[in-house]
């Protein structure tokens, strides 16, 4: 076994809980600011990161030196340690290599003479014949984006040091987010409206991962525009989906076929018209591993809602999600989970959650194992993700 980093995305707790999900407890080694590190085997890295919506790299570390809190006086042992590596990574390398040196979890960004260990690096890669580019801009660290840009995984390095709990971890990045690819499915799919959602195919990813690595058919019983339908079926499963109004079915129809021709998927997808609420057995003649939804967060608003106003939508709200789950209960199996979005509203600094949710499952015969809050900055609504499991 080898120990492995992944780089946590914007919302740390959420992006970990997928990892633990996807690789196990068990396997964890530490967690720290930006990454997790684990002990794995051997594995197809692109594979793991496009399955991974919250994680944007993996770095594969091949060698730690001990820290007494701060990382200062390892300078010199991390120049020893790219003395010997790099002639052993590049003595056959031939054109111009692009050169990233990243650092994870350093709460202080100076604690390291970055131009120190560039210039090193450049002046080892010199002597052995290589001509290189750095990406750093300024001496500064380097943005993901930029590394994704610049190839730098495919045609050079991306050497990254981590901060651990008692170790500084060396290693080299061997995958990392496409963000084209997500690009793609954000907002080049066919058909797109805002007044039902945006779900980001990032946080799809997340929430189908949350339900479980056995399943093999999800069900979105809002599905909207088809992004987590499009999400199951680039992971191999089947994804089955059914919305309220049939401009929505007609959207998610033509969103899916587009992706599975874009991206070649196998994988097959039935979509129908039908309230969530008035399901029947008939309707899902499947089997259904998992229920993974954004579902409805309320009409669309342009400004903070008043008290008045969260307490008619959470009240409006209440009473869907009271409804679909009674109903969909009865028509799973056991071991199906719900991962659903429940709205929250941003009011200055506080985030106002949908009150009572945690009764409302039990009473639908639920009980709520895990929550994460995904928002940003520029959104009033909010999404609490709920991982839900049968009583």
């Amino acid at each position: 076994m080898s120990l492995f980093a992944f780089e946590l995305g914007r919302k740390k707790e959420l992006c970990f809980a997928e990892l633990v999900a996807v690789l196990g407890k068990s396997r964890i080694v530490e967690r720290n600011l930006d990454t997790a590190i684990f002990e794995l085997d051997k594995f197809d890295p692109t594979e793991l990161q496009d399955k991974l919506g919250g994680t944007i790299k993996i770095v594969e570390i091949f060698h730690d030196i001990p820290h007494r809190g701060s990382c200062k006086p390892l300078e010199n042992d991390i120049i020893s340690f790219i003395s010997k590596k790099f002639p052993e990574l590049f003595q056959n390398y031939e054109g111009k290599l692009p050169f990233a040196l990243s650092f994870l979890s350093f709460k202080n960004p100076g604690e390291i003479d970055t131009r120190k260990l560039l210039n090193f690096s450049k002046k080892i890669l010199k002597s052995l014949g290589i001509n290189c580019r750095f990406v750093n801009k300024n001496f500064s660290n380097t943005k993901p984006s930029t590394i994704y840009k610049a190839r730098v995984i495919e045609k050079g390095i991306d050497l990254c040091l981590i901060k651990g709990i008692r170790d500084l971890f060396i290693g080299e990045s061997i995958a990392i987010q496409d963000i084209d690819s997500y690009s793609l499915r954000d907002y080049d799919k066919p058909k797109k409206d805002a007044r039902v959602g945006m779900l980001p195919p990032k946080l799809a990813q997340v929430m189908i991962n949350l339900a479980g690595q056995n399943t093999k058919t999800i069900y979105d019983p809002f599905c909207g525009t088809g992004t987590v339908l499009i999400e199951s079926m680039l992971m191999g499963k089947q994804g089955i989906g059914s919305d309220l109004e049939p401009r929505m079915v007609e959207f998610s129809e033509i969103n899916c076929a587009w992706a599975k021709e874009q991206f070649r998927m196998e994988s097959p997808f039935k979509i129908f018209q039908k309230d969530a609420q008035s399901l029947t057995k008939k309707d899902l003649p499947e089997k259904i591993d998992a229920v993974v939804t954004e579902g409805y967060l309320g009409k669309p608003i342009s400004k903070i809602p008043d008290a008045k106003y969260q307490e008619f939508a959470f009240k409006e709200l209440s009473n869907l999600h009271s409804n679909w789950l009674r109903n969909i209960h009865e028509l799973t199996p056991k071991t199906c989970k719900v991962v659903m979005c429940v709205t929250a509203y941003k009011v200055g600094n506080n985030l106002i959650h949908l009150p009572n949710f945690a009764q409302l499952a039990k009473q639908a015969g639920y009980r709520v194992t895990e929550t994460y809050t995904y928002d940003r900055d520029d959104q009033i609504v909010a999404r609490d993700i709920k991982v839900l499991e049968k009583i």
